[in-house]
């Protein structure tokens, strides 16, 4: 449920398992699977561009050719503009009335807030936290500092659960890590004061590029640099050895690095190996894509 990148790639790494591993595995059961992505928006992977999207949409919709005798299933089924009212223990009813039963059931289509962030933002009371949940909508407001609004500069939140109203960001990984990564030189290199001024950096704290723009713009050099999201691009894998890539190189539009297939998949993967803490993992990666090129994935029958 839900044709983000999660749902996408979950959908896709499935009905690999079952074109690879099905007919060694389970020949007799793959009359029975169907691989059901339901979207409530018209389209998938909302965050591409419309050309990346048709090329996913093509990879997810393709005739799968299963086992020995070269069987031709359609595996997958897109079921877009087709909102979730209820998941029971054994169906899923959709916006329209129609009921679709299941075996298994991934929500992928996003979280509600949690019971603190909930309380959190009841405890803060009227003010400008209040007038920010036209916006937020059960997510902490936060000022360009990822301060929550009616907080008194003490309290700090980051990833889903927070909301910058004046520039919303969406809710990924490749944000919350920035972020992460901002607050810990925050907190390490500026004095917070608590009546709402804007972070004061310390005298000896290095001084970085954004901290040279923000001085050249307000005039001062102790004021600290806000958050400034940094957009690296975005993936998605789509199955069968082909992926999709939009890489961002500047802020325009127009300079965005675009692969599908398997050049996509090449981007893809090669992100990913980069991305590896150390140089240990980057090998066992390897050799774990290496061993289950060479002998299948390495599953427990039950």
């Amino acid at each position: 449920i839900g044709a983000g990148p999660t749902g996408v790639e979950f959908a896709s790494e499935l009905r690999d398992f079952v074109e690879q591993e099905g007919p060694r595995y389970y020949p007799q059961l793959l009359q029975f699977i169907k691989i059901k992505i339901i979207e409530a928006s018209p389209t998938v992977l909302a965050p591409f561009d419309r050309n990346l999207q048709a090329a996913a949409i093509d990879a997810l919709t393709r005739r799968s050719i299963v086992g020995d005798e070269a069987q031709s299933l359609d595996l997958t089924e897109l079921l877009l503009d087709s909102g979730v009212s209820e998941v029971s223990t054994d169906a899923i009813r959709l916006a329209d009335g129609r009921e679709i039963p299941y075996g298994l059931a991934v929500w992928a289509a996003g979280n509600g807030p949690l019971p603190i962030t909930l309380q959190l933002i009841e405890e803060l009371g009227a003010g400008a936290q209040s007038e920010a949940q036209s916006v937020a909508r059960g997510r902490l407001a936060v000022d360009p500092w990822l301060r929550v609004l009616g907080g008194d500069g003490s309290i700090f939140s980051l990833g889903d659960c927070s909301c910058a109203v004046a520039n919303q960001l969406p809710a990924t990984a490749q944000v919350a890590g920035q972020q992460g990564s901002y607050l810990a030189r925050l907190l390490a290199r500026c004095r917070l004061p608590e009546d709402g001024a804007p972070p004061a950096r310390r005298p000896d704290a290095p001084v970085s590029v954004a901290d040279a723009v923000t001085g050249f713009t307000t005039g001062t050099n102790t004021v600290a640099a806000p958050f400034q999201f940094l957009n690296l691009g975005i993936l998605a894998y789509t199955g069968d050895g082909s992926a999709l890539a939009q890489l961002q190189l500047t802020p325009s539009e127009g300079a965005r690095v675009k692969g599908t297939g398997k050049i996509g998949f090449g981007l893809w993967r090669s992100v990913y190996l980069s991305k590896q803490v150390s140089v240990r993992n980057r090998v066992l990666v390897l050799f774990d894509w290496a061993k289950t090129r060479v002998f299948g994935r390495d599953i427990t029958r039950i």
